[in-house]
């Protein structure tokens, strides 16, 4: 042991404790309230009677003696004898004096103040009386003198042999001194080890210690063990071990030649019991036997018996030769693990078997009776075998989806056998049956249950295709769930069944297939429209009238184009339930009717009609037919054919070449070509004609008013000159015209700040006096972007007119 003490300190220690006015009262025991009279040989210290074995510290018997006493003896030598020998009565030896009582048979030990025991005083000292103890009649008692501190019981309190894992606790007792080391182990390992320990102090570093006795500094360290067989598991180890298990408490004193150790060992069976075997088995019993263990090795066994997870029985079987037992009150039809393992003060390593009692329900089966296509009314069997110990007419009875029905039907099979009978009808069809038959032996009731399966629905994406006037092709998808199907059709008012693959349990719901002329189709709709292209889709009728064919047609807006009829075959087996088709070589800009029909041998469906409108281009067409009416020159073509508009016709523009800026001029030749527009651009025009207009005026009337008419143009005309060369001028005139001798500087000035403030136009094309005119004209230089101020000429100055091009009407040129 590790010890800070000086040896100074440690006899400093000692003497004060000559001062200590408490007296120490050590034994193996309680202290007994009242000495006995005359039932044999006691210890008695200050006043108390103590039992044989008691521990006394040496400080605490001194002054005050041990009283050896026999109640009712003459003393006829007696004596104290130590582990240093005889202690001489009176006399001494290490220490320790003996003394004769005063009356009777009496000696008394104690320790003259102020020594101390020595340690080869340390130990067990025996009392005889009322002869000494070589005298084989005399009466011995024993007492335990001691220095520092001791350790009074090592001891294990458990464990349960009937529970497992096994829990016990480790309890070892120290008295005496208030401070020292204390630890124990199993073999070398430590379980716990405390050093400084202080039973004085509040914080001592011993957290294991219970306190026992305050006056005498008894206190109990505790470790608490778990076993299974295989492993010894505290709060700090776990470590694998078999057969016997040593523990040791180790006490460390201040003084190492004053250390204590108690050694513990518990005996554990090494090996399990062989040839675990089933003996014999009924409904509620189990017999097994083992081949028993050596008395050496086992001082009985523990038979456990668990089903699942949860213990049902344990049996405690003592004395090592017994090797078999019966196991009563168990349940019919129920798997046991029976576990047996050997016992001494702990319990062994363990055999297994598992074994389960005879059933009061054997079995429970179905069987078909009728035939499958019955369908509701398809019949079937239930035979559940049980026990010939219950009576089946009181003891079975039947529960279907819920439903309790009586036994009516049993039969002998055998001397241990009843067959029981019940007959069940699926119905309706698509639900599962579950049928449970219970027996009742014993207060307890046995049961098994099976259950006729219905799939979940009725078969998926059932299509049926009618492939000629005498076949029909039904597709369903295959369910893991089904073992098979029945198909059932009517025609001409008489009802059939066909049973495809193997036999199903119950049969699910119905699936009806209605062959008719099909619905309309859904959902359609166009996409994917270009100038020649549209797309159009549809989901298939939502009814049962299944489909083989669909008919598109469409219908362009132009009168001069006919309708177009396309057909889309479907394969008896294709699972698509939406289509697409594109319809292509089409009109740009052409509005369509498009309608579809679904149709199968019996017929086609109403239509469903939808409208859509290709993509807008240029014009293609050109206008035909170009000509000049003679008579009212009036420039006439034959319209663009409505499949050649490409989209919504806004006008026709003519082109004339060498025409004249003013006016067309009789007898002239002029080049003319007319083009189309839409909403995207003007189509190409077309190849021009030479018109020479009045080349074949050759009537005379009409002559001469074509002559008075152009005449009085040309007055119109001339009229118009004037007016418009004097409206010109006078425009002109303020701007150039001298202010002569009234003119003052101020007001030249203003004059140039107008002219600054004006922003002249560039040449370009203006509507005059709203006749539709147009002209081209320059009306003056551009300016630049500081507006220079314009310099006011005087009256000789020249006036520059603008220039006037020659003009023409729009309407010469735009559409007729």
């Amino acid at each position: 042991m590790n010890w800070l003490y000086k040896v100074n300190f440690l006899l400093l220690d000692r003497k004060m404790l000559l001062f200590t006015a408490v007296v120490f009262l050590l034994s193996f025991s309680e202290v007994i309230s009242q000495c006995p009279s005359s039932s044999g040989i006691y210890l008695m210290h200050d006043g108390n009677c103590y039992p044989n074995g008691s521990y006394f510290q040496d400080h605490n018997i001194r002054p005050t003696p041990i009283e050896c006493v026999l109640p009712g003896a003459t003393l006829d030598g007696g004596q104290w004898i130590g582990p240093n020998g005889t202690v001489p009565c009176p006399g001494n030896n290490s220490n320790v004096q003996c003394t004769v009582g005063s009356s009777g048979a009496n000696l008394n030990l104690h320790i003259k103040y102020p020594s101390f025991l020595e340690q080869s005083g340390d130990g067990w000292y025996k009392c005889c009386l009322p002869t000494d103890c070589s005298d084989s009649n005399t009466n011995t008692i024993f007492a335990n003198i001691f220095r520092f501190s001791q350790i009074e019981s090592f001891t294990i309190a458990g464990p349960d042999m009937t529970a497992y894992p096994q829990e016990y606790e480790l309890n070892c007792i120290k008295i005496g001194f208030h401070q020292y080391d204390i630890g124990m182990s199993i073999d070398s390992t430590a379980l716990a080890s405390y050093t400084r320990c202080n039973d004085q102090c509040s914080n001592s570093p011993c957290p294991s210690g219970t306190e026992l006795d305050s006056s005498t500094n008894k206190v109990r360290h505790t470790i608490t063990i778990t076993w299974d067989g295989m492993t010894v598991s505290s709060v700090s180890i776990s470590q694998s071990t078999t057969g016997d298990q040593k523990y040791q408490c180790v006490l460390g004193n201040p003084s190492d030649g004053d250390n204590r150790t108690r050694t513990l060992i518990l005996r554990v069976p090494a090996t399990a019991p062989s040839s675990l075997t089933e003996v014999n088995k009924t409904i509620n019993t189990i017999t097994v036997s083992w081949t028993a263990l050596d008395s050496s090795d086992a001082d009985g066994y523990v038979v456990n018996v668990t089903s699942d997870t949860d213990t049902v029985q344990t049996v405690q079987v003592e004395g090592s030769s017994n090797n078999a037992i019966t196991l009563n009150g168990l349940r019919g039809g129920t798997a046991y693990s029976i576990t047996v393992r050997a016992y001494q003060q702990l319990l062994g390593p363990a055999s297994t078997i598992s074994v389960q009692t005879l059933p009061v329900i054997n079995s429970i089966n179905w069987t078909l009776v009728s035939f499958i296509t019955q369908l509701n009314y398809t019949q079937y069997r239930i035979d559940c075998l049980t026990t010939t110990d219950i009576n089946p007419s009181t003891d079975v009875h039947w529960l279907v989806n819920g439903v309790m029905k009586k036994n009516s039907k049993y039969s002998s099979i055998d001397v241990l056998t009843y067959n029981n009978t019940l007959l069940v009808y699926p119905d309706p069809l698509g639900v599962s049956v579950n049928v449970t038959c219970i027996a009742m032996l014993g207060g307890v009731n046995y049961h098994q249950s099976m259950i006729l399966h219905a799939p979940s629905g009725p078969p998926n994406n059932v299509k049926g295709f009618i492939l000629n006037a005498t076949s029909i092709k039904v597709n369903w998808t295959n369910s893991s769930e089904t073992n098979g199907y029945v198909i059932e059709y009517t025609t001409g008012g008489v009802t059939r069944n066909v049973v495809s693959t193997n036999l199903p349990s119950v049969n699910s719901t119905i699936t009806v297939l209605r062959f008719d002329v099909p619905s309309p189709v859904s959902s359609f709709s166009v996409s994917n429209v270009s100038t020649t292209g549209i797309t159009v889709n549809w989901t298939i009728p939502s009814s049962d009238n299944y489909v083989t064919y669909y008919t598109i047609s469409y219908t362009p807006s132009c009168p001069q184009l006919l309708s177009v009829n396309e057909t889309v075959s479907v394969a008896p087996d294709q699972s698509t339930t939406t289509y697409s088709y594109t319809l292509i070589g089409l009109y740009s800009g052409m509005n369509y009717t498009i309608t579809v029909r679904a149709g199968n041998v019996l017929g086609a469906s109403k239509s469903s009609v939808i409208s859509a409108k290709t993509s807008v281009s240029i014009l293609v067409g050109v206008p035909t037919s170009l000509h000049v009416n003679p008579n009212t020159n009036r420039i006439m073509w034959n319209e663009i054919n409505c499949s050649q508009l490409t989209g919504r016709f806004i006008e026709y523009n003519v082109l004339i070449e060498n025409i004249y800026v003013n006016e067309l001029v009789f007898g002239e030749v002029y080049n003319i070509s007319v083009a189309a527009v839409n909403s995207v651009g003007r189509g190409p025009f077309s190849d021009p004609i030479v018109v020479e207009f009045g080349a074949r005026f050759n009537d005379g009337g009409v002559a001469i008013g074509l002559g008075t008419f152009v005449a009085i143009l040309m007055i119109l005309l001339t009229i118009s000159l004037v007016v418009h060369i004097y409206c010109f001028v006078k425009f002109i005139y303020p701007v150039i015209a001298p202010k002569a001798n009234k003119s003052t500087t101020k007001e030249e000035n203003r004059i140039v700040e107008e002219m600054s403030m004006q922003e002249c136009e560039s040449y370009g094309l203006h509507e005059v006096n709203n006749k539709k005119k147009v002209v081209l004209y320059e009306e003056c230089l551009p300016a630049d972007d500081k507006h220079k101020p314009v310099v006011v000429v005087d009256e000789t100055s020249a006036v520059d007119e603008p220039t006037v091009y020659e003009e023409f009407t729009v309407d010469d040129y735009t559409s007729c």
